[in-house]
Parts: structure tokens; C-alpha cells; sequence
């Protein structure tokens, strides 16, 4: 009610008072909303966009909301947050955007690509594996873009999100979410790697192995104090057994080369070591992710497997059968 009040009267005023008024109106409204931080939606927009593309991309993420924040992704910030793509530079241009809410604690993150057909390098599996590793917990994300791009802008911009609504307390606790990015994106351009790679294998699931990489890292957490009395060597062989262990469970084990089980073995070791193990949060929300993509992911393979095994099914076939049969006795009686 609030908000409607203020848009009113920035509306009257705008056609009574002079324009530098209105214009003070309207920089004080946003800086309002900026106050507000996760208590409005927040959008990151893609420096690259014209005018146009800006309207369009903030209709493909739904935004309806009357008061939102907007921040502007550039060059600057894809070399900052999206370390896994080292040609980004200072005058690098972003298209790709994100919008971003905070839920109620507990909800986990979800995240809908508004646009997947013009987002080709990143699942929703990706960019909810690595706003969690981040420190990015318990929010709604969509992802859009109005030209075919690698999804980078979109997520700097929940990086950027993140970092200027909720800024660091100080210089440790910013280094600290330096280094979460640095293993999240670590673990993004290996999961795009392999996703790519086995893109034609029809045995292969980006979301089963989201899920095993939730539960590796839960796992980790597990033994997070048991890791901390080994040295590099072991440590690096102990996490690649967790690792081997919940490829083999979520039945990718002979999928994956021994390449790729030494990249994600590496990242995951990483992971163990950067300050995001120590945060009893992540527990809940890898928590909800892996149980959620278990029940709902659209490519979780047991979820075909359950369908094909449903009594429906059976059903459908058993019927099915019984009147092909009915038929050909029919035909020869």
C-alpha cells in the first residue's frame, strides 16, 4: 500500500511540478526500495541490453512486482564472480539476467530458466548447485534472456545480488565468500564440461548428478573433522572414494571416464577445504535440493524408471496386450 501511495504520487506530480522534482521523487523511491533489500525482488539486468531487450528480458523473468530492485551486470562484474570463463574482461558485455527473492528459511533454492531455449551452457541443476555453494540460501531465482547466450550474466548477477543487498560484514567474512565463489564456479565449469560431454548419452543425467554432488558434499561434511587430521594426499584419496561412492549410487559410475571422476573428485576436495564445509546452513539446503531433484527432476533417471514401473503403466500395457490378443483370436477363430 505503501508503494501504490508513493507511484501515485510520483505520477500526479510528474504532470504538475517541474521535472527536476519528479525526478528527485523517483531517485527517492528507489533509494526506498533499495532499503527494503530482500523484502522486494531484486533483478539483474545485462549491461549489453538496449532499452527494448531491458523490457523484454524483465517480461521473460515475470516481473509484475510494482517495487524491485535493479542492478546492472557489466564487464567488471563477469570477471569478478565468473572465474570458470577466463575471457571476460573489463569491457566484456552481458545479456543474459536473473531475477531473485528471498523465501521463508528452510525452503531451499529453486531456480526456473525462463528461457532455455536461449540458455545453452547452464541447467537449473548448475545454477542452484552453485548459488548454495556461494552462500546463496533459501530463495525463488529465474533465469532469462532475450539473445542465445552461455547463461555468465545471469549468474553474476546473483552473485551481485547477494553481495549488494547483503553485503560483507567486513574484509574476512568477504574473503571468505571470495573463496565459496571461487569453489562454486570451480565445480560449474566442470559439471558444464561433463554435461557437454555426454549430452548424446542417453545413460546420463544432469540431474542425478546434481543429486550426487549434494550428497557428496553432505557426505563431506560428515567427516569434515576426520579430513582436517589427514594430509593433502589422503585427504584428496578419502574424498575421491566419497566421490566414486555416490557416482556408483546414483548409478554413474560406469558413465562418467576416469577423467571426469578425477575432475569432480578435485573440486569436491576443494570444496572441503574452502569455509562454506563449516556452515551448518548448507546442510539444509543441499538437503532440500537433492530431494527435490529426486522427486521432481525432470532428467532424474529413477523417476523414468518409476513411471515405466508405476501400476498404471503395467496397467496400460497388461490392457494394452489383452486387446491386441483379443484381436488376433478374433482374426482367427
Amino acid at each position: 500500500m505503501m508503494y501504490k501511495k508513493l507511484l501515485t504520487s510520483v505520477l500526479v506530480g510528474a504532470t504538475v511540478l517541474p521535472f527536476a522534482l519528479a525526478t528527485n521523487v523517483a531517485a527517492d523511491t528507489q533509494a526506498k526500495t533499495k532499503d527494503e533489500g530482500w523484502d522486494v525482488p531484486n533483478v539483474a539486468l545485462g549491461n549489453g541490453l538496449t532499452e527494448q531487450e531491458q523490457q523484454d528480458t524483465l517480461a521473460k523473468l515475470k516481473v509484475t512486482d510494482k517495487a524491485y530492485n535493479t542492478f546492472t551486470v557489466n564487464g567488471d562484474d563477469l570477471v569478478k564472480y565468473v572465474t570458470d570463463i577466463d575471457s571476460f574482461t573489463s569491457d566484456s558485455k552481458a545479456y543474459s539476467s536473473a531475477y531473485m527473492m528471498r523465501t521463508k528459511e528452510g525452503s531451499g533454492v529453486n531456480v526456473s530458466i525462463e528461457t532455455p531455449e536461449t540458455i545453452t551452457s547452464r541447467t537449473e541443476a548448475n545454477y542452484r548447485n552453485a548459488a548454495i555453494t556461494s552462500g546463496v540460501y533459501d530463495a525463488d531465482i529465474r533465469i532469462a534472456s532475450v539473445r542465445v547466450m552461455d547463461g555468465s550474466g545471469a549468474l553474476a548477477g546473483i552473485y551481485k545480488i547477494y553481495d549488494e543487498v547483503e553485503p560483507a560484514a567486513n574484509d574476512a567474512e568477504a574473503q571468505e565468500r571470495a573463496e565459496n565463489r571461487e569453489v562454486a564456479q570451480e565445480e560449474s565449469a566442470v559439471v558444464s564440461e561433463i554435461t557437454t560431454e555426454n549430452q548424446d548419452n542417453e545413460n546420463f543425467s544432469d540431474d542425478n548428478l546434481a543429486v550426487a554432488l549434494a550428497e557428496i558434499k553432505l557426505e563431506l561434511q560428515k567427516i569434515k573433522d576426520e579430513l582436517a587430521k589427514l594430509n593433502e594426499a589422503q585427504g584428496r584419496e578419502k574424498v575421491k572414494e566419497v566421490v566414486v561412492e555416490q557416482m556408483n549410487g546414483q548409478g554413474l559410475g560406469d558413465v562418467l571416464t576416469d577423467s571426469q571422476i578425477d575432475s569432480i573428485s578435485n573440486t569436491m576436495y576443494n570444496f572441503s577445504q574452502a569455509p562454506v564445509i563449516n556452515n551448518e546452513q548448507i546442510t539444509e539446503q543441499l538437503t532440500t535440493l537433492k530431494d527435490d531433484l529426486m522427486q521432481n527432476g525432470k532428467d532424474f533417471i529413477d523417476n523414468a524408471k518409476e513411471k515405466l514401473n508405476s501400476e498404471e503403466t503395467k496397467g496400460f500395457f497388461a490392457n494394452l496386450w489383452q486387446t491386441i490378443k483379443s484381436f488376433f483370436e478374433g482374426w482367427f477363430n
